[in-house]
């Protein structure tokens, strides 16, 4: 079964606002280029919404153009399905939404035809909403979308119901192929949703299967829990029976009261510790206080001695600080002389710079001057030249004017005289011809209308277009009445033409249609002329007569301007001046001696207020130092430090030897171990007691929750939990034996299926590598279970093969790939009596030209079998395709 468009009409959808027909589509191959956003894509929208939209849809506003929310988006298609004319028309939206299918003389409307269609094409519509891909069938799959020629698994598993069914007919209906077709594969589903009730993929238990094994273990934890509280609750009653006895001990032997009296006897002997501690601290203090004196002392002592040494350093630092200022003065006086030199040669510098630039300045104005006078020369001689080229130009141009006469005038003219001399022609051809030769001196008189009257004499002949009358001198007369045609129609329409061509001639001013072509040849020398003239104005002038008077005047104003810059300079020296140059290098020499000298002179002045400074300061504190040692009071001062310091040492050494007693005397107590002791026997103490009290605590808990436990009837609670869990256990078997089987009946169940699935991607298998070896010549494919290409097996570069799975191809390669997949698709499917259309939206962009090249000659191939419709957007890619490449857009509408 075969399927073809023949026509496609689209109107009021998206940017086809205004009718648009791709008409005479081919059976084979048809290529529709265009650029982007020109409609290409707009247009496959319109075939899947014809056969995948329901006409009374309100999920195709996508269709409308923007802008227009009152268009009515209308598709109409005209096809051939195994050999029948058919018709597709359908609108959306609105109240005349419709659907119309005309197809073998049998017509179809509304959702009759929609249904009809979708069961001869193979697809479905979604029950409600926009149609999605899992509806489209084989025409999702063949029907490649832009950039979606890599995306095959989806397009294959909703159209795997056909493709099985296409392919069970090529084989036998066997067991084998059954489980391999839908009602085999829903069968097969039916048994692992059974079993997948029961266990995971990994044969794990799960659901009700899951739930039983929770529910015996779980029961048997609660027997497990049953019989350990049996087993605490005797436990329990030794351990009460234990606790009682050692707590009826303790209260006989009392065991912390020992302890209690050994604590006191360590807190007297800390007691006494702490007194010594205290003796030994006030020793240590009068001791420091000792120290603190002897410090003292000696640092009065130090500093006396410190003011003798400081007294010797000062009279030499004194003596080195007037050296110093005898030095500085010399040095001084020679820089002030050297800054004044520098200072002196800079104004000087200065000066002839000043002159210099004066000159210089002087030069250039003149140059300045010199160059805008010729440049006024040249100016003024460019505009004269303009002028006389604009007035030639103007005078051409008026010449023109008077001489205007176009060429669909002159063509209208020759037209209408053309006209006239035709309509003359036919006239004197069927006008009756008169001859007469007469004797000499004979004549003859040839009368028509009043006033038309001629003698006729010699030899000769006219034209009779009108009836009229030849008198015979001396005979009478004859009447001749023209026949033939209509000759007074035909003479009134050469009159008519005749007064066009001289009313037409009257409004151009000509005489006849001879001036007019003489008017016509002038001017067509006068635009000949007129080019000229303006090529000579453009080379004179080329931006035109306005610039150049602005240059003149620009050039003007720079001469008056550096005349008046010459006039206000001075006059010029007798002598020539030095060159700017030299003049600026001598001018930065010399600032930069004076820079030089002006530095070294403060240099010198503050050396020699530095060295003034400090003679005066080393003067100042040298006077200071000897007043404080003439002091009588430090002298005093001096000699009882030192009286004291002697006195002091044996103190020292009493109240030294003192604090050493003391400190062994502690050390020998070790009141760190008896600190150790009293924290030690209060913890004792204390722990004794806290496990004496919680022991009774314990008997009491205990005592109470052998009473609860003795009510509660454990020995009933255990034989309950023993009955439950036995019927758990057999619910559980039960379940064991059911996962089991279905197990086992899938895992064959499948094993079939494989086998069946190998026999039927044979046919697949086979078109698939028909096509592959057009792109890889030594390439090979394998079918996965859902019909698609698996794996792609190629040789590698350095030898051996490359194996590489489908999703991890390139981009450009998995495209290459699905469209070869869909092509082999279309072969198995019209081998089936399936009908096929292969639409390729932009697709294979991702290729290069060498990849391209080769998929070309897979598209031609295809194209053999198929009706294949290529809309892209590079027409310069496919013109070596054999057929024409046809333009699709809003200008080609």
């Amino acid at each position: 079964m075969s399927l073809y468009l023949n026509r496609l009409r689209v109107q009021e959808l998206r940017q086809f606002r205004q009718p648009f027909e791709l008409q005479d589509i081919e059976p084979g191959l048809n290529i529709f280029a265009g650029p982007n956003e020109a409609g290409k894509s707009t247009l496959v929208r319109a075939i899947r919404a014809a056969f995948f939209e329901r006409y009374r849809s309100k999920m195709v506003e996508d269709l409308r153009p923007r802008g227009d929310a009152g268009a009515l988006p209308a598709v109409e298609i005209d096809f051939t399905l195994d050999g029948q004319p058919g018709r597709l028309q359908k609108s959306f939206l609105g109240t005349r939404a419709r659907c119309s299918l005309s197809l073998g003389g049998q017509t179809w409307d509304g959702a009759d035809a929609e249904d009809h269609l979708a069961a001869l094409i193979g697809f479905q519509y979604a029950s409600k909403g926009a149609s999605k891909t899992e509806h489209w069938g084989i025409p999702g799959l063949l029907w490649v979308e832009q950039g979606s020629g890599q995306e095959l698994a989806e397009a294959a598993s909703h159209a795997r119901k056909h493709i099985h069914t296409a392919l069970q007919e090529r084989i036998s209906q066997d067991s084998a192929g059954a489980l391999a077709a839908t009602g085999g594969d829903e069968l097969l589903a039916r048994f692992e949703l059974q079993r997948n009730e029961l266990l995971t993929s990994a044969g794990k238990p799960r659901g009700a299967y899951q739930e039983a094994i929770a529910r015996a273990e779980e029961l048997q934890q609660r027997l497990a829990e049953v019989t350990g509280r049996i087993a605490s609750y005797q436990q329990q009653v030794d351990q009460l029976a234990r606790l009682r006895a050692q707590h009826l001990q303790d209260e006989q032997d009392r065991p912390w009261e020992p302890l209690r009296e050994q604590l006191a006897a360590a807190r007297q002997t800390e007691q006494a510790l702490a007194q010594a501690a205290r003796q030994l601290a006030d020793a240590g203090a009068g001791l420091q206080q000792m120290q603190g004196r002897r410090e003292l002392l000696l640092q009065q002592i130090q500093s006396h001695e410190r003011l003798q040494q400081r007294l010797a350093s000062g009279q030499q630092e004194a003596a080195l600080a007037a050296d110093g200022v005898q030095q500085a003065g010399p040095a001084a006086a020679l820089a002030q002389r050297h800054a004044d030199e520098a200072r002196a040669a800079a104004d000087h510098a200065r000066k002839t710079l000043a002159l210099a630039r004066q000159e210089a300045t002087r030069t250039m104005l003149q140059a300045q001057q010199q160059s805008a006078t010729q440049t006024r020369d040249r100016q003024q001689r460019t505009l004269q030249a303009a002028l006389a080229s604009q007035e030639a130009l103007d005078s051409l141009q008026a010449q023109a004017a008077a001489h205007t006469l176009g060429e669909a005038q002159l063509k209208e003219l020759r037209q209408l005289e053309r006209g006239w001399q035709d309509l003359l022609l036919q006239r004197k051809a069927v006008s009756t011809r008169l001859s007469f030769k007469l004797l000499d001196g004979q004549a003859l008189v040839l009368q028509g209308e009043p006033g038309t009257d001629e003698r006729l004499q010699g030899e000769g002949e006219r034209l009779l277009g009108e009836p009229v009358r030849l008198q015979l001198p001396g005979l009478g007369e004859l009447s001749i009445t023209p026949g033939g045609q209509d000759l007074a129609g035909l003479a009134a329409q050469c009159e008519a033409a005749r007064v066009r061509l001289a009313q037409r001639l009257q409004a151009l001013g000509l005489v006849d249609v001879a001036q007019a072509e003489a008017r016509f040849g002038q001017q067509q020398a006068l635009l000949i002329h007129l080019q000229h003239a303006r090529q000579a104005l453009q080379q004179v002038a080329p931006q035109g007569i306005a610039p150049l008077r602005d240059g003149l005047a620009q050039a003007e104003g720079l001469m008056q301007s550096s005349q008046e810059a010459l006039a206000q300079l001075p006059p010029a020296p007798p002598q020539p001046a030095p060159e700017l140059a030299a003049a600026e290098r001598a001018q930065d020499a010399a600032d930069q001696f004076d820079r030089q000298a002006r530095a070294l002179l403060a240099e010198a002045q503050q050396a020699q207020a530095i060295a003034q400074a400090e003679h005066q300061s080393r003067a100042r504190a040298l006077e200071l130092l000897q007043e404080e040692l003439r002091d009588p009071q430090q002298q005093a001062r001096h000699e009882q430090a030192q009286q004291q310091l002697g006195e002091l040492a044996q103190e020292l050494r009493l109240q030294a030897a003192l604090v050493e007693a003391l400190t062994r005397q502690r050390e020998q107590a070790r009141p760190d171990i008896v600190q150790q002791d009293i924290a030690r026997l209060g913890r004792s103490i204390a722990q004794l007691e806290l496990a004496h009290g919680q022991r009774h605590t314990e008997i009491q808990v205990l005592d109470h929750a052998l009473q609860q436990a003795g009510a509660a009837g454990l020995d009933e609670q255990r034989q309950t939990a023993d009955g439950e869990l036995a019927r758990a256990r057999q619910r559980l078997s039960e379940l064991q034996r059911r996962a089991a089987a279905l197990d086992l009946l899938c895992g064959k169940l499948q094993s079939r299926r494989q086998a069946a699935l190998a026999q039927l991607r044979a046919p697949l298998q086979r078109h698939l590598e028909r096509y592959l070896k057009l792109l890889f010549a030594q390439g090979r494919v394998t079918v996965g279970e859902g019909l698609t290409p698996d794996v792609l097996v190629r040789p590698a570069a350095g030898g051996g093969e490359d194996a590489g799975v489908f999703a991890s191809l390139s981009f450009g390669a998995r495209e290459q790939l699905g469209v070869i997949s869909r092509f082999a698709y279309a072969d198995l499917l019209r081998e089936a009596g399936r009908p096929t259309l292969l639409i390729l939206d932009d697709a294979l962009v991702h290729s290069d030209a060498g990849r391209l090249g080769l998929m070309k000659r897979v598209v031609f191939d295809a194209a053999q079998r198929h009706q294949v419709l290529l809309f892209t957007c590079h027409p310069e890619g496919w013109r070596d395709m054999g057929v024409l490449v046809r333009a699709v857009g809003l200008a080609s509408s």
